[in-house]
Parts: structure tokens; sequence; C-alpha cells
């Protein structure tokens, strides 16, 4: 008897995920709730920063009229169109030294094969002449919104799997003897 009680208490301390106690109750680990809400809880928190670097750079950045003086056009691939052509247009506007400053998005897309001379909105950080961005939905938000619509999709699998495992721990009976 003793030493089944020393091997039920050394099994108490191990690591585990599920498991039915002596008893009959069931437990749950902690672990098990990191495993099930890990990949969502990543992709939000994913997201949540890439949200935050788009917004504060809108917030600290100034808004400006850029002049298209040049547009780099190269191959690329997207999931929905396969092989495409992408572009990189470059803008030249007046840099908060009052000086004329050309500069790229540093991203390309099949959406911006804009014409030379062709003017648009655009962000610039007043630090960096490099740092500009485009004032459009595509460059500052899509691939935060992509990202949490992901993690809405893991949060699905999640949540069932969630519902299986507290189903699985409402089936215990305390006071009932395992394997009974």
């Amino acid at each position: 008897m003793l030493l089944r009680t020393a091997i039920i208490q050394l099994n108490r301390t191990q690591l585990f995920l599920l498991r039915t106690g002596p008893d009959g109750r069931r437990q749950a680990s902690w672990r098990v709730w990191a495993l099930i809400f890990l990949l969502p809880v990543v992709f939000f928190v994913g997201a949540a920063a890439l949200a935050w670097d788009s917004y504060s750079f809108v917030t600290k950045a100034e808004r400006t009229t850029g002049e298209v003086v040049r547009v780099y056009a190269r191959d690329g691939w997207n999931p929905w169109d396969g092989e495409t052509k992408d572009y990189s247009p470059v803008f030249r506007y007046m840099f908060s030294d009052g000086k004329a400053t050309e500069a790229s998005t540093g991203q390309s897309s099949p959406n911006w094969n804009f014409e030379i001379g062709s003017r648009h909105e655009i962000f610039f950080n007043p630090a960096y002449k490099d740092d500009v961005r485009l004032n459009k939905f595509e460059q500052l938000w899509a691939l935060p919104s992509t990202i949490a619509a992901i993690g809405l999709v893991l949060l699905i699998p999640a949540v069932i799997a969630a519902w299986f495992v507290r189903r699985w721990l409402r089936g215990s009976t305390p006071g009932r003897k395992a394997g009974a």
C-alpha cells in the first residue's frame, strides 16, 4: 500500500496533459490549454504588433503628396493570381528640411503601376528620409488584418478542442475509482 501511494504521488508530480486521478477525478494541465490556444494567440499578437507598427508610424509621420519619378517592375507571385508583375514606385517629395527627396516604399504590389509624374498621398518619417509609405490600406493595414483573420480561423478549432476537453473534464465522477 505504501509503494502504491508513493507511485501515485510521484505520478502527480510528473508532467502531464490529461489524466484521471486514482479517485476518478479528471484533470487537465495548463499545458493542454497552452497547446490549444498557442497558434491563435501567436497570430493575434503578431497582428497586434504589425498594427501597432502601422499606427505608430502614421501618428509620427508627416503627410504629403509625392510625385512618382520611377517605377521598378519585378516578377512576383501570390496564391490568388499565381505569377504577377509587381511594381515598386519611387516618390519625390519635400522632406521636412525643405529639400526635395526621393524614396521608395520598400514594398511592391501589382496594384502600384503608377504613371511617371502622377501624384499620390504618402506618409514620411520626419527623422528618416528613406521611410515612406503610401496612404493605402494595402500598405498600412492589409498585413495585420490578414494575420488577425488567420488567428480568427485558427481560433475555431481551438474553441472546439477546448469544448471537448471541458466535456471530458465534466465526465469525471469524484469518488469513483479509475477503471471501475
